[in-house]
């Protein structure tokens, strides 16, 4: 049974929490309605997971190659320090 007096905490996480990947999976928990999750194991082979509501395998390459254009297209960019710290 959940208490109810922790239904508001909220966990904080380090700056650097990103350096672990449980971390990045902890912090999109709840957040999407399908994940396509790449990455490399501890024995360093590429390895990929995904949500079921994929139709198939075009799309999702479709969605790997919209990510990848907006990568180049710089839509993602790291966050500048200096705003962070203002």
């Amino acid at each position: 049974m959940t208490d109810p007096a922790n239904d508001n905490v909220k966990k904080f996480y380090p700056r650097d929490a990103a350096k672990d990947p449980d971390n990045v999976l902890e912090q999109a928990m709840g957040v999407y309605s399908e994940v396509l999750v790449l990455g490399w194991d501890k024995e360093g082979r590429m390895s990929a997971r995904a949500s079921l509501g994929f139709r198939d395998g075009a799309e999702m390459l479709w969605v790997l190659e919209l990510f990848k254009n907006n990568l180049i297209s710089g839509v993602y960019h790291a966050p500048n320090d200096e705003e962070d710290d203002a």
